[in-house]
Order: structure tokens, then sequence, then C-alpha cells
């Protein structure tokens, strides 16, 4: 099943119709890039060489792209010296070809990094004037990103360049089209935006049954995606488990990190976490209104999968072999579930003004984001969950993840906690709450559940506004 990815299917198309040489596809494991330029290339109107490089020889993995290439051509006992050598024969075939090299970053392993670059830069210059095309695929984020770099052979080579990113909250749901609001933001908070994940997860079952037969289950098959696959990349970085383990469910300062991680300072943390920002695991969030203050920056797990494993899963993997899944859940998964989800659904707020802004929805948004407050009354200091600035000000939004809609009550002691602080340029509060709203307000923006995932958030920039 593929969904989704309307633009990212275009510009590839586009790409297959042009007079290009090669894309490049990269981001991160289970993402879907090969379904992308599956589903892309079913509008190529040429024959498709499609190869998974391997971590072997440069010889191996050219005498199986050779083998690929005669099962496609039914042709037989051709040998070719070299990549290039290769690519020159199919260049004079004279025939509309496609030739799709995934894990680009295998044969580099297998081969070498520049002399891997050096060639394939001598097979798409080769390929200027010829019906033939090269799309590369990649896992490894670093590697493919160097792959742009201006000191790289393969720099300016590239006709189509595309970094494939998790789907966000409003795509991730396009799984689920007929579950309820809490069942389908419990689903996104848990399971992430990997389609590979999202595509295992059944619609007919709780929530907490998925997480024990998918996750807590040794042998889950997202657990088992999570352990064998995504986390393969990450194993080499050393204390990486501990440091995904402490972040879990919360955000981390520098400092809080350093005192668990690396007490004595030895200067590991800093390239482990550059490493792991690099790799797309983590990211280290800035308030809105304090951009450059080290203080206030925080380091967060980046995708729920990962996050909701390093909170649940990893630290009772040795508990769910000594008890069970049924009892780890009861014990230490469910009691603090609640909190877990009311977190993610924070997210998905903020995501929320970011697709409205992509969508032509909202106008005039300078960032989005959360806010730090220093209450000077009140002699504390706090973060509220999100904040939209504009050129005026801020709109600022708290998010509730309530069990049902919220009352006026509630809302009359936020905005007075929010009008409260002096050094706060307020345009308008707004609250996002899941069960939506017990009262009506023209003077504050009132978003339900059910407005996050409205039809409008898919269509163009031509549509109406929120404001």
């Amino acid at each position: 099943m593929f969904l989704s990815r309307k633009a990212e299917l275009q510009r590839m198309e586009s790409f297959f119709s042009s007079n290009g040489r090669a894309a490049l596809v990269y981001g991160r494991r289970r993402v879907g890039k090969t379904s992308l330029v599956a589903e892309s290339s079913k509008s190529f109107p040429g024959k498709i060489i499609d190869y998974l490089c391997t971590k072997e020889s440069y010889d191996v993995n050219l005498a199986d792209l050779v083998n690929e290439y005669c099962f496609v051509f039914n042709d037989t006992n051709r040998f070719f010296g070299s990549f290039p050598e290769f690519f020159r024969f199919l260049v004079n075939l004279d025939e509309e070809i496609l030739v799709i090299l995934d894990e680009y970053s295998n044969l580099k392993e297998g081969y070498g990094g520049v002399q891997t670059d050096s060639m394939m830069q001598k097979v798409i210059d080769g390929l200027a004037g010829s019906r033939v095309k090269v799309v590369l695929l990649g896992s490894e984020i670093t590697v493919m990103k160097e792959l742009l770099d201006s000191d790289n052979p393969l720099f300016d080579r590239f006709d189509l360049s595309i970094h494939l990113e998790p789907f966000d909250y409003y795509d991730s749901a396009l799984f689920f089209p007929d579950s309820d609001l809490r069942w389908k933001v419990a689903a996104i908070s848990v399971f992430g935006g990997l389609p590979a994940a999202l595509g295992q997860v059944d619609p007919m079952s709780s929530i907490a049954s998925n997480i024990k037969e998918l996750l807590l289950e040794p042998d889950g098959r997202i657990r088992a995606l999570v352990e064998r696959t995504i986390m393969q990349e990450y194993r080499k970085l050393g204390s990486v488990y501990s440091l995904l383990t402490q972040l879990g469910n919360g955000k981390k300062t520098y400092r809080e990190l350093r005192e668990k991680i690396d007490p004595h300072n030895t200067g590991n943390l800093s390239k482990l976490l550059k490493k792991l920002i690099d790799n797309e695991a983590v990211e280290c969030v800035h308030p809105i209104n304090r951009p450059d203050d080290r203080k206030t920056a925080f380091y967060t797990i980046r995708d729920n999968l990962l996050r909701f494993y390093f909170t649940y899963i990893h630290p009772n993997r040795s508990r769910i072999q000594q008890f069970g899944v049924d009892a780890v859940f009861e014990q230490f998964v469910e009691p603090s579930l609640s909190t877990y989800l009311s977190y993610r659904f924070e997210d998905i707020a903020r995501s929320y003004f970011q697709r409205a802004v992509r969508a032509g929805l909202l106008k005039g948004v300078l960032d989005v984001g959360t806010y730090w407050y220093d209450d000077a009354k009140r002699h504390r200091n706090g973060e509220f969950d999100c904040a939209v600035l504009y050129a005026d000000g801020y709109d600022i939004i708290e998010v509730k993840h309530l069990a049902a809609p919220m009352d006026r009550l509630l809302a009359d002691e936020e905005i007075r906690k929010i009008r409260g602080i002096d050094s706060l340029e307020v345009r308008r509060i707004g609250f996002v709450s899941l069960e939506g709203f017990s009262f009506a307000d023209p003077c504050c923006i009132l978003i339900s559940g059910a407005d996050l995932f409205a039809p409008e958030l898919e269509l163009p920039a031509s549509r109406k506004r929120l404001e």
C-alpha cells in the first residue's frame, strides 16, 4: 500500500520524463525510499534494472548487477571489467533504461568511499545525451549527504535530490482512515512516522494490544524492525543506548545529559550527540524566543517509535523475559502511557501549525515552536507548549490531551497565567484540545482534535485561511 508522498512522486516522475541523468534519494532506514522509486518508476517508459548493492567487493557487485541486466533483457554470457564499461554498453543500446542502485553506501563500504564516488562520477558523466538514467538510494544519511558536498566527486552531478523524511502526524493517520481520533493520535504517538511500522499496526485492535503484540513481545514485528534494522547504524557509536534511554519520552539539557553520560567531561558526549543529530535520531530544540540560548536548548529523540522503544522496551527487556508481556505492560507501561501520549500530542499540535503554513492556510508565520518564559512575579520559569511567531508578536497555544472537552474554567486559568507574564508580547491565546471544547470564544483560537485532520490541510495555498 503506497500512501501520500504526492510531491515526491511528482518530482520523480518529472525526472523520468526529463533529460536528467541522475537522481539521489536518501533518508532513514524503512522510511519508504524503495517504495517511492518503485511507485514513481511505473511511469518510466523503458526497462528497469533494479539492484540492491551489498557490502561485498566491487567485482561481486558488478557481476550481480550484470546478472540483473541479463535477467531483465533476457541476455546471457555478458562480462564487463568495470561499472563505467557496463554503463557505456547500456548507453550504446540506445534504449530507455533506468538503473536503480539501492543502498549505494553498501557499495562504498565494500569498495572504498572516494573510489566509489569517483567511479560513479565517470558513470554519470558518460550518460550525457543518452537514454539511460541512474537513481542512487541510501539509508546511511551522513554518507549520502556527503555526495552533495562541493568537495565530493559527485557534486553537481544529480539532477534531482530528495531527502525523504518520515510521515508527519497527518500523513501517518492515512494508514487508519476509519479509526477514531483518540486511537489515531495514540497510534501515531507510539508507532511514529515510518511506513514500514505503520503498515503493521492493526486498526481493529486496541492500542494496548498493538503495543503488546508488536513492541513488547521479544519477536514482535515492529520491535524487530527497531532492533535489527533501525538501530543497526547506531551500534558503533558507544554509549548511544544509554543516551537514548536517558532521553526517553522527555527532553534534557546538555548539562543534564553530561551528568549521566559523561560526568568527567571527556568530550565524548558532544561527539555522540553530533553523530545522532547527523543521523536524524536526535534533535536539539531551542525555544523560538531564545534561539541562541544554550541553557534553554533541549535534546530529544526525533521519532516516536524510537522514543517509545527507549522509554518502555529497552529498559524493561529483562523484565519482559522474566515476567512476561502482560505483567510488564500493566506495571511499567500502562501507568504512564497517558502522560507519554500527552507529551506527543504537543508535538502533533506544533506539527499542525507547520502543516497549515505549508498548505497555505496560515499567512505571515515566521516560526513555530515552544516558548520559554521567565515569570518574575511568581519567581518561576517554564515553557509554553506551542507558540506561533508573527511580525507583531506571538500566538500562545496551550495543548490539552484531555478525556473530555476542555471547559471554560480551565481556559480562563490558562489565560490568566499567560497574561500574567509581563515580558510576553501576546497576539492571541489559543488551545488545542483533543476532545474539543464545551464553550465558544471568538477571542481565542480553538482547535479540536477533528480540526487537526481536516481535509483542508491537504489543499493548495489558494484555499481558505484559518485566521
